[in-house]
Parts: C-alpha cells; sequence; structure tokens
C-alpha cells in the first residue's frame, strides 16, 4: 500500500470511470475524501471528454476554484483560476469536416465550441435530450455555417453497429488533418492532433511542477490512452476495454464498485501510513 506514497496530482475519466451507469457518483464519500486530498496538497483533475460547463454541474458542492478541468478531449483546459488552453480547428479544416458530417447516415453530430455546443435542428430530438447529458449548452441551429464560436473538437454519436464504418470514414477522409478516437462505445471525437488529455495534464502539471511519477490517472476507454500511458500510476477500470488494460499498469474496481473511489482511500492510506511509520 505505501507504494502509492508520492502521487501529487489524480486525474480521472468521468463516463464509465467516475461516474456509475446512472451518471451520477457518491457525493458524501468523495466530499470527504476532496477535504483530505486538499489538506494534502494533492491536486485533482477531471479529464473528460465532456463539455467543461457539464463537468463543473457535477462538482457543485466544492469551490470552482478547487478543481482543474482538462474538458473536450483535451480541448479546453482550466486550472480552476483560468483557461490554460484552447484548441482551435482551423476554418480551412471545418470547410472539409461538415460536408463529411452531412454525408453520414444514422448519426448526430455535436459541434463542441469554446462558448456553446451546436447541433443541426434536423437531430433526433432524442439524440438532442441525450446529448444535453454531456452538454450543459447545447444550441440547436439551422446550419454549420450559423456557427460563430472557437471549435475545439466534433463529437459523433451513433449506434454501436455502426461505430467501425464511421471511424474508418472519419480516418479515410479527415485523418490528415484530425484524429479519430473511441469516446465509449456510441461516440467518436475528432480532435486536432497533439490535443488529447495527456496533453491537457501535462500542462497543469508544468505549472504545479508535477512529475509524470507523481501522477495517477483513471480511465476506460480509448480517449484515455494517452492519459494513462504518461501517468506513473495508471489504473484501468474493470469494466475498461481490453486496450485500456494493455495500457494500465494497475487496475481498479469497476465504476458501478466505486472503483476511483476505492482506490483514492488507498492513495491517502498510503500517504497516512508512510507519514507516521
Amino acid at each position: 500500500m505505501t507504494g502509492y506514497n508520492g502521487i501529487k496530482l489524480i486525474a480521472v475519466d468521468m463516463d464509465g470511470t467516475f461516474l456509475n451507469d446512472n451518471k451520477t457518483y457518491n457525493r458524501e464519500r468523495f466530499l470527504e475524501q476532496f477535504k483530505t486530498l486538499k489538506a494534502r496538497g494533492i491536486q485533482f483533475v477531471v479529464a473528460s471528454g465532456n463539455q467543461y460547463y457539464k463537468l463543473r454541474s457535477y462538482f457543485e458542492d466544492i469551490d470552482a476554484g478547487d478543481i482543474a478541468y482538462v474538458a473536450e478531449n483535451g480541448g479546453y483546459v482550466h486550472d480552476g483560476q483560468r483557461e490554460l488552453f484552447v484548441a482551435d480547428i482551423a476554418t480551412e479544416t471545418l470547410v472539409r469536416v461538415y460536408p463529411f458530417l452531412e454525408s453520414l447516415q444514422e448519426v448526430t453530430a455535436i459541434i463542441c465550441g469554446r462558448n456553446s455546443a451546436y447541433v443541426l435542428h434536423t437531430a433526433d430530438p432524442e439524440e438532442v435530450a441525450n446529448a444535453r447529458n454531456h452538454y450543459q449548452r447545447l444550441e440547436l441551429i439551422q446550419g454549420y455555417q450559423d456557427i460563430d464560436d472557437t471549435i475545439l473538437k466534433i463529437a459523433i454519436k451513433m449506434s454501436p453497429a455502426r461505430h467501425d464504418t464511421v471511424l474508418a470514414g472519419a480516418k479515410e477522409t479527415l485523418g490528415d488533418v484530425l484524429v479519430s478516437v473511441t469516446s465509449g462505445h456510441e461516440w467518436i471525437d475528432l480532435i486536432i492532433p497533439g490535443v488529447h488529455k495527456a496533453h491537457g495534464i501535462h500542462l497543469l502539471q508544468e505549472q504545479w511542477h508535477i512529475a509524470d511519477h507523481e501522477v495517477a490517472a483513471f480511465g476506460d476507454s480509448g480517449n484515455d490512452l494517452e492519459m494513462l500511458q504518461k501517468a506513473g500510476f495508471s489504473f484501468a477500470m474493470n469494466n475498461a476495454n481490453d486496450t485500456v488494460r494493455q495500457v494500465a499498469r494497475y487496475s481498479a474496481p469497476g465504476n458501478n464498485e466505486e472503483g476511483v473511489l476505492e482506490t483514492i482511500d488507498h492513495i491517502l492510506n498510503s500517504h497516512l501510513l508512510s507519514q507516521t511509520t
């Protein structure tokens, strides 16, 4: 247990990792843990494909300045006090992206901007309602030309049966300008090369002078790979896919078993043991 001593930053994915399948977590337990994390100077970072404003809503009981966010799969980084990084997909890239999105069948495309997310007004109302689970700010638009915002990434929602086909099409059509990553079984994100969760966490590490071997990271799917590869203590949830399991150095109980919170208890107990022995 004392092997966890020295951790100064804990980074958690949300869906399938920190959150259970009902999109909730044990708030009372975490609040007690967070008080201890803060007292010991251990930074807590939320690293997710979700929108910054949505992520903030999960931690309303904690002062906004006490948690850092790597949102939009690294497209938006906020240290709790200020923005550290805002991705900006080039206009010439978007000119190629939008026709590709319009060519897809049976998908819902979410254009993720700095100020809001955007979806066509013709989208299936049920899918729009689903998207609001991930995007606190979501606007219906008549066409992509109506968007006046800095675009951080593109998210595509589809049935699991369509996933591999859409992923292959995105790589073939846009692979020279955007990276296609899996963000759960029904989501694919199109992001700027080099912009991912690990990049965002690295910016925070530089600011706080924290080394890779002092980082613990938790994840379950393809958009967590770079983060897990970089962290000294990388945990694959018990419900993680095989690729994540192969990359992570350790395992944690599943997201429905409070696996992250259980492991945080071990980390905190390890620090306590090292201070009292």
